[in-house]
Formats: structure tokens, sequence, C-alpha cells
């Protein structure tokens, strides 16, 4: 139980072995509990207070959602970043948000600002930033929130606002790799619609009487094109209506996860997500498991934190499995989200008593894994979506042409 001297904790834990232990331990909070464990050559897997006593340095517990929704997720992550830089100079975090706040009439500095308001009213850091910089990401709270008792506020700052940074990271990657292919694409489907509307009606007239000469092909074309010079405004209207609405789910931060739905019907597009998924999964969960979060807690606000779908799902049954006594590699291979070499690698990591590192060299070993195949896929995709538009325009004029010269070969 509580005392002067600390708190009682009890602890999941595994030896070196990957033997279970469990048992009590005690200290002034979490964090202190955590190194006494790793002295004794034990990786805790969960450690709470005894008879539900409350600490406030608690991860993985209920993270209430975001109030304010004031910054996007680059100025978020440009946010921690700067504070961060200020808080590593000994200086206070109420001094750095008043530096930062008095920089400019930007959304940053407004927030600062905000921010530095709640910390003077006697709000903590993680709720201050939930409350009015909207940052409602359970895995920025659970570093600062540790933070807070540890006092390593600027290390939990910048390690947040990294994880923030590789996020944004790999949605550029994937924008800029694919601009070129959507930009190709749509003018190509703009040429061919042209042609299709404009230019192909204008030699109807001379196949008109005599249409049933005409070869198939030839007929097909001049069918789809006579659908478009008379629905051409509908599909106007239709393609106008996508890009806002598509536009306005960028916005809102949605259009990542309808594309993310859409590529999982393709074999090698949902494979490239998953790993880039599961990439930067990992390296959140050797990011805590280094602050010294417990496996459990660490694994909570990953299954938070993943996207919707089977991601989240595996996750959660990772979780629980962990939870029950299972090893984490073991959860891992039942679920199949990773590869064979990364299990290997977190099995060696449990073994060694160096599991958050071992997690972190993972996820840097994915994260060139993924590299490669983004650029496998656009060595491939650019070229073949080059071909497929020029055999759809090809194959149009073809039959417009085959079918002129059909009508007048007949005629002579």
């Amino acid at each position: 139980m509580a005392d002067g001297s600390g708190i009682t904790f009890q602890y999941k834990a595994r030896d070196a072995k990957g033997t279970r232990q469990s048992g009590l331990i005690a200290g002034k909070d979490r964090a202190e509990a955590t190194a006494a464990l790793k002295a004794k050559g034990l990786f805790p897997i969960a450690l709470e207070p005894e008879g539900n006593q409350a600490t406030s340095s608690s991860f993985g517990g209920k993270i209430a959602k975001g109030g304010k929704k004031q910054l996007t997720a680059k100025q978020t992550a440009d946010f921690l970043a700067r504070l961060a830089k200020l808080a590593g100079r000994q200086i206070t975090t109420e001094r750095a948000l008043a530096i930062i706040g008095e920089g400019g009439d930007d959304r940053i500095s407004r927030t600062a600002l905000e921010v530095r308001r709640a910390l003077r009213e006697g709000a903590p850091l993680s709720r201050a930033l939930q409350s009015e910089a909207g940052i409602a990401d359970p895995v920025t709270l659970s570093l600062i929130g540790g933070a807070e008792v540890s006092g390593d506020m600027d290390q939990a700052l910048a390690t947040a606002a990294d994880i923030l940074q590789s996020r944004l990271t790999v949605k550029r990657r994937i924008i800029t790799g694919l601009m070129y292919p959507g930009i190709l694409l749509t003018v190509a489907l703009a040429s061919l619609g042209l042609i299709m509307v404009a230019i192909i009606p204008q030699f109807r007239p001379l196949v008109e009487d005599r249409f049933d000469l005409v070869p198939p092909i030839g007929r097909a074309v001049f069918a789809v094109s006579q659908v478009l010079s008379t629905l051409w405004p509908v599909f106007l209207i239709a393609i106008l209506l996508v890009s806002i609405t598509a536009w306005l789910a960028a916005r809102r931060g949605l259009l990542s996860g309808i594309l993310t739905k859409l590529g999982a019907y393709i074999p090698f597009v949902r494979q490239m997500v998953l790993r880039n998924q599961m990439m930067l999964l990992l390296h959140v969960l050797g990011a805590l498991l280094a602050r010294d979060v417990t496996l459990s807690g660490a694994l909570r606000v990953v299954s938070k934190s993943a996207p919707d779908g089977s991601v989240k799902s595996g996750m959660t049954s990772i979780t629980q499995k962990v939870e029950s006594g299972r090893a984490l590699s073991s959860a891992f291979k039942e679920q199949k989200l990773l590869p064979r070499e990364a299990i290997e690698m977190i099995r060696i990591g449990e073994e060694a008593g160096d599991l958050g590192g071992m997690i972190t060299r993972t996820s840097d070993d994915m994260r060139d894994a993924a590299d490669r195949d983004l650029e496998r896929f656009l060595l491939v995709f650019q070229p073949a979506l080059i071909v497929g538009v020029g055999l759809l325009i090809g194959v149009s004029l073809y039959a417009l042409f085959s079918a002129i010269v059909s009508v007048n070969a007949i005629s002579f």
C-alpha cells in the first residue's frame, strides 16, 4: 500500500529466459518501480498500483477525446519540435510557450499562448495540449503524461514530434510518388474524353448509311462516343462532385483512410500499406518502451493509435494475449502482421532483455523495405500507366479510321 516512502505496485514481468514472474515492488512513482524491475533483470509487462491506487503517471489508461481542433498534423509536429528545443535549453515549459507565442500571430503562436494560459491555471501540459491545441493522439499524450512524472519533458516532446513527423513523411512520400502518375492519368483521360466527344462524332455522318458494315470495334467506339456526347454534362458534374468530396475529405483527414480501404483490394498495394502502418506502430512501441513504459501499457497506447481495420483488431488481440501471459513475438506470429524476419528480431530482443531497442531497429529495417517497395511500385506503375493510356487512345483512333476505311473500300 502507499506510504511515506512511495507506492506499492503489482507487476507482471519476464526474465532473460522468458519466464513469467509476478509480485509486488515499491517506488515513489511508476518510473522508479519500472527502473527497479529492470535492475533485477526483469522486463515489465504490466505494472499497476496495488489496490487501484491512483498515480499521475499511469500509462495506457483512458484518454479523453481532444477538445479544440486548431492545429493540423504538420503544425502539431512543428509546435512540439519547437517546444522540445526550448525545453532542452533548460527553459521552463511555461516560458518556452511564451517565447513561441511571442513569435507571431499565426495559429501556432496563438495556440502556444492558450496552452500557457491553461498551465498557469493549474492544468498539466498533457491536458492543456489536449484541450487548447486539440491534440488527441494517444501516443503524444502518453509520452507527455509520463514526462510530467519523470521530468524529462524535452526528450518526450522530441520523441512525440519525431513520431508525428514520421507519419507525415510516409504520407508525403506516397503522395509525391503518385502525383506524377495521377497528373498523367488525368490529362490522358481528359484527352481521350475530348476525342470521344468532339472528334469522333464528326466522322459519324461518313458511316451513318452503312453502319452495319463497320467492324465491331468501330461500332463500340462510336457507341461510347454517342453516350459521352449526350451525357457529358452529367459526367462533368459527377467529376466535380467527386473532386469536391475528395478535397473536403482531405481537409478533414479522411481521404487517406478512404484510399487505404480502396487500395486493400489490390494485393501489392495492400502489402505496401500494411508494411508502412506496422513500421510506424513499431516505431511508436519502441519509443514508449525506451521511456520505461510497461509492455502492456505501450501496447494499449499503440492499439488506440492503430488505423481501423485488420491492423487495429490485430494489435488489440496482441495486447490481450500479452496481458494474459503470451510472449510478444508469439502473439505477433499468430496475427501475421509482420514478416518472419521482424518477428525473429523481436524474439531476440525478448531473450536479450532489449526489447525496445530491437523493436526500434526492426522499425528502421521495415522503413527501408517500405521505401524499396514504393520505388518498385512506381517503377512498374508509371510505365504501365503510360502504356495503358496510349493503348486506349491508339485503339480508339484505330477503330475510327478502320471504320472509315472499311466503308470507303466497300463503296468502291
